[in-house]
């Protein structure tokens, strides 16, 4: 079926590199979709949500604030605007009431064919873009040339990494990372210590990153040092 990269395809269950062929009809799809909401063509801020992040003092005047779930919390600790773009692994709107949300990636943890139905008849000028779990992994393999199955105990890197990863393969022509660690734990937006996870997942990722990806940047001077990123030059 050639319309979009769905639950039809089955996927493949270990650390191969294979990508199915419907995949280039979701990245279509979805670069649509960046366009008619004017999100594509320009450097993209994207926020994680661990503690103490390294806000920049200037960004690109035309830099696109991309936020991971519920770093839009912290955004406004610490003086920035609204995300332009949110990626949601989940929706339960009390526990998103404090955050203006305008744009949303959601990323579905299970195929669905709900979500393959409502692709029949969405529009790319919809505020909303589905992200089905396995099509998650094939950006992160298209962007970084493997699955990271293995690595550590999880099964795919962060949520953080899926967007970096959705923003290479869309081609970004700038990306700066800030709030992403692999030492700390806790969150920015709360006080609650909890344990971060995908660890090792993530240290691999951003190695590859590193490697292959030069426009990819970070304010987070750990983190450079352990990966090897670059550090972010206004």
């Amino acid at each position: 079926m050639k319309i979009l990269n769905t639950p039809i395809v089955k996927r493949p269950t270990r650390n191969d590199a294979t990508i199915p062929p419907a995949f280039r009809h979701t990245v279509a799809f979805n670069q649509k979709w960046l366009d008619a909401h004017r999100l594509g063509g320009h450097p993209w801020f994207i926020l994680g949500s661990a503690p103490n992040p390294s806000m920049p003092e200037t960004l690109p005047e035309d830099c696109i604030h991309a936020y991971v779930k519920f770093a839009g919390r912290g955004a406004k600790r610490h003086g920035f605007p609204d995300a332009d773009v949110t990626l949601a692994t989940s929706w339960d709107e009390a526990r998103w009431a404090d955050l203006n949300i305008s744009r949303v990636l959601r990323v579905r943890n299970k195929s669905s064919w709900k979500v393959f139905a409502k692709r029949l008849k969405v529009k790319p000028s919809d505020n909303e873009c589905d992200l089905l779990s396995h099509e998650r992994d094939d950006y992160v393999l298209k962007a970084m040339r493997s699955r990271f199955r293995g690595v550590g105990e999880h099964v795919r890197p962060s949520s953080a990494l899926t967007m970096i990863a959705f923003a290479i393969v869309h081609q970004i022509p700038e990306i700066i990372i800030t709030g992403i660690s692999l030492d700390q734990t806790g969150h920015e937006y709360n006080d609650l210590n909890s344990q971060r996870k995908h660890a090792p997942e993530d240290r691999a990722a951003l190695e590859a990153v590193a490697a292959f990806h030069p426009h990819v940047s970070t304010t987070e001077s750990s983190l450079a040092a352990a990966t090897g990123l670059p550090l972010y030059q206004p």
